[in-house]
């Protein structure tokens, strides 16, 4: 798998749902890449498309994307405003209208469009079907947040009671694929979000995923984003015997000072040192890998530069 996390899904959202042999009911197929389609979802198809009310549409709870490209939904409103929309989004029906199922950048270019009404496509899904096609739609995107798609796993399998190799042939994907992008969620929380904010990438990601302190974790990508290294210069880095750390028993005010510098670093969400320098004294030092995390440093220390 490559580190901008090539689906190996082989069909398109209409490989998971039934539809009717009606082609205007087809959310469209994508070319086979010779890989075994997703599990289908049990659904059952409801007359389609019509116009609904945006007004009436709830997003989908279930949705993967945290994160939405403000340039590409304005191209994509301007697109809509000049042809319209082609393509429904699909939804289910709700108690106080319809929720979403697939289709969220089309929903939202809508709305900055300022269209009233779209047209859409009805199914009937529970929750489990209905986070695994926004999940689906989302990867054959192929620009989903590496983050984002470990998230959305975790959360299948924690909804559905599945193993990773369970997942794997439901979404017709590799297992060691799957079991990479967990990993991802074993990172300290800033260095998931440089992640997320694409200041390293997911190969980055996958070799920092395998480093057991996290401090160290948020050292090493504060050096790849400092120093712009490619991944192949931090694997090497990671393997020379001078990066690699001997393990040692510290002594009890060791012990101490680091289970401190892990408190404040997670409170914080920023790499901390605390250094000791004899009855009382020593040094506090916050390591920020960005102008945003020293703002929420001073934020959270309560001062205001003038």
């Amino acid at each position: 798998m490559t580190d901008k996390g090539r689906s190996r899904l082989g069909r398109g959202l209409s490989s998971l749902i039934s539809v009717s042999s009606d082609p205007e009911e087809s959310l469209g197929d994508t070319a086979s890449d010779g890989l075994s389609p997703p599990a289908a979802v049990e659904s059952k198809v409801l007359p389609g498309p019509i116009e609904i009310s945006l007004a009436d549409i709830t997003p989908n709870p279930h949705q993967p994307r945290r994160n939405f490209d403000d340039g590409q939904l304005t191209r994509l409103a301007e697109s809509l405003k000049s042809s319209g929309m082609i393509q429904p989004i699909v939804v289910k029906k709700s108690k106080d209208g319809y929720q979403l199922i697939a289709g969220e950048r089309r929903l939202r270019a809508a709305k900055i469009a300022g269209l009233t009404q779209i047209p859409a496509i009805f199914r009937e899904v529970d929750a489990p079907a209905q986070a695994q096609l926004a999940l689906v739609e989302n990867i054959q995107r192929e620009d989903l947040n590496p983050l984002d798609r470990a998230f959305a796993y975790q959360s299948m399998i924690d909804q559905q009671g599945l193993t990773q190799a369970e997942l794997a042939e439901r979404l017709g994907e590799e297992r060691s694929g799957i079991a990479n992008y967990l990993r991802l969620l074993q990172l300290a929380k800033p260095v998931q979000q440089l992640l997320r904010e694409g200041k390293i990438s997911f190969g980055h990601a996958k070799l920092l995923a395998g480093v057991d302190d996290p401090l160290e974790q948020q050292r090493l990508a504060e050096l790849v984003v400092g120093q712009e290294m490619s991944v192949r210069s931090l694997e090497r880095m990671m393997a020379q015997p001078s990066a690699k750390q001997v393990p040692s028993i510290p002594k009890p005010s060791e012990a101490y000072i680091v289970d401190l510098e892990k408190n404040i670093s997670q409170q914080l969400g920023m790499r901390a040192q605390v250094r000791r320098r004899g009855k009382g004294r020593g040094s506090l030092t916050i390591h920020y890998a960005s102008l945003d995390q020293f703002d929420q440093l001073l934020a959270k220390l309560g001062l205001q530069l003038e």
